[in-house]
């Protein structure tokens, strides 16, 4: 079967994560505003990041750790066109594209940040040995050439494949110092980047703790490590539980948690004055669509979207804070955000999902599940087990649902769902909770060669997809909007990807300002308040 190369080998890390720039916005204050110097924030991360190597890891709490001591060439206000962080400026068309680094940016052993270092980065970050999720997403996994010149402080990206948003795509990597790409194994214990704080402490599983930089002059709107309120230190607490979290909160324990689900309701109820709402992580079905699974029939991925609920489903994982989900890129995204592919998704109708089950030679037995050639119609329903109890919930729903057409559905939590996936593991419908903020990265997590040669996890073989996502990319920016729709449609009536509800968290933060770049939180952003 023919697929177009993927621009991705993308790694749920791709979203169980957040990949692609976005989401942000400056939240309120409390207190009476007036900035603290040298102040200190205590915060919540959801979960312990495990390696710190920024081109590896690409989780929610690996990113959060990042962004600390790694910055990327562009940042990504909500609303808004990127913006130069690392780089002063760029020009660039659908394949190539020039970025100028400012002047005057160090590493945190104070030598500087060179072009070579930048292009080195991307040449460490596409060796098959690093494993990189962001390889295919943030750049061209093949066909790419890129040019430094660190007198001119330029470095040149030329693409044999035309993307559509070349620029906003490469200007997301997290950038690596010299330091780092001579010792690619201490990337997994050490920071080696430009980042405003440095790593002073860390123990695996509890907590990360990092300190202001002398001499930090380059950051966005002016930021620089001499801004009134900007925390001289920063520690980042391992608290896994929600509950726990929301209780630290308000006993003044922590400043800044995020917090979603029910435990959000409890803390609306407070007089936190500072909070802001950032999108988590949507809620979607992906089907293995490889060879003697279920899932590779058409007829049986449009019967499970006809016989299940999704609104149901999605009030569920949410905890009530959800709305249904009708596009792969949110309100949240960088580009994009007003394509709605409802129309495409196979209309609820139980009767109808029965009906097709039966022609397709699925017939109810005995026991109330159907069989096929003596073989039960039974789905592996695989969910990240750290996910929270709603998302446990709607999988148990999924499984009522199922068996109402008369599937067995077996939920199967797993701690490291994302290995399962990757390696051909046993599974037939996954909650793989992926956020982009661009339309094109899904042509990277939906294509290419199978594992293990390939990222194309689900085994896509949807020609007509292919085809569409590459009309889109010839198009630039906004004018690629329409043909994207056109290929999340066909996403969509083919049944790779089910959607089913989007929703958001909050991070309250008390005696603290803050704003987020994609959803992670920005730690130039932070000002420390009374």
């Amino acid at each position: 079967m023919k697929r177009v190369p993927a621009f991705a080998t993308a790694t749920v890390a791709v979203a169980a994560f957040a990949l692609s720039g976005c989401a942000a916005g400056q939240a309120g204050s409390s207190g009476s505003g007036e900035a603290v110097s040298d102040g200190s924030v205590k915060m919540a991360l959801a979960g312990d990041p495990g390696k710190l190597n920024p081109l590896q890891n690409a989780t929610n709490d690996s990113e959060t750790v990042a962004a600390f001591g790694y910055e990327s060439l562009l940042t990504y206000p909500t609303g808004e066109e990127a913006e130069g962080l690392l780089a002063e400026k760029w020009e660039g068309t659908t394949t190539s594209v020039t970025f100028t680094l400012k002047q005057g940016i160090t590493c945190q052993d104070g030598t500087a940040l060179t072009a070579s270092d930048v292009k080195g980065t991307f040449e460490l970050a596409n060796k098959k040995e690093t494993g990189s999720p962001y390889k295919g997403v943030y750049f061209p996994a093949e066909g790419l050439t890129i040019k430094a010149d660190d007198a001119a402080r330029t470095i040149e990206f030329t693409s044999e494949q035309a993307q559509s948003f070349l620029a906003e795509t490469i200007g997301a990597l997290p950038i690596v110092c010299k330091s780092g790409l001579e010792n690619p194994d201490s990337l997994d214990t050490e920071q080696h980047g430009t980042g405003p704080y440095q790593l002073t402490s860390a123990t695996a599983g509890q907590s990360y703790s990092f300190t202001r930089r002398d001499g930090y002059t380059w950051g966005p709107n002016g930021v620089t490590s001499e801004t009134e309120g900007l925390p001289k230190t920063v520690d980042l607490t391992v608290v896994e539980s929600a509950s726990t979290a929301a209780n630290l909160l308000q006993s003044g324990e922590l400043q800044l948690a995020e917090v979603g689900g029910t435990d959000r309701d409890r803390l609306e109820a407070t007089t936190f004055k500072t909070k802001l709402e950032i999108p988590m992580r949507p809620g979607m079905f992906f089907f293995n669509q490889a060879e003697g699974r279920p899932g590779n029939s058409l007829e049986v991925r449009t019967a499970i979207a006809q016989g299940i609920d999704r609104e149901a489903l999605g009030k569920v994982a949410s905890a009530g804070h959800g709305e249904t989900l009708t596009t792969l890129v949110s309100s949240f995204g960088a580009a994009c955000t007003t394509m709605d592919s409802s129309a495409s998704i196979p209309s609820a109708d139980v009767d109808a999902a029965k009906t097709a089950l039966d022609a397709a030679g699925w017939k109810v037995g005995s026991d109330g599940y159907r069989s096929k050639d003596g073989k039960q119609l039974k789905l592996v329903l695989l969910y990240p087990s750290k996910e929270g109890a709603g998302v446990t919930s709607a999988i148990e729903l999924l499984q009522t649902q199922l068996k109402e057409l008369g599937i067995n559905g077996v939920p199967t939590p797993s701690a490291a769902y994302t290995d399962v996936i990757f390696q051909g593991g046993d599974w037939d419908m996954v909650w793989a909770p992926i956020f982009t903020s661009l339309p094109s990265d899904w042509q990277g997590i939906l294509s290419g060669e199978f594992p293990p040669n390939g990222g194309n996890w689900t085994y896509n073989t949807n020609e007509e997809y292919f085809s569409l996502a590459a009309d889109a990319q010839k198009l630039a920016g906004s004018e690629s909007c329409g043909a994207w729709q056109k290929a999340q449609d066909s996403l969509f009536s083919d049944v790779e990807v089910l959607p089913i509800a989007s929703t958001t968290s909050t991070l309250y933060g008390t005696n603290v300002e803050f704003a987020v770049n994609k959803t992670i939180l920005a730690p130039t952003t932070l000002r420390v308040t009374k």
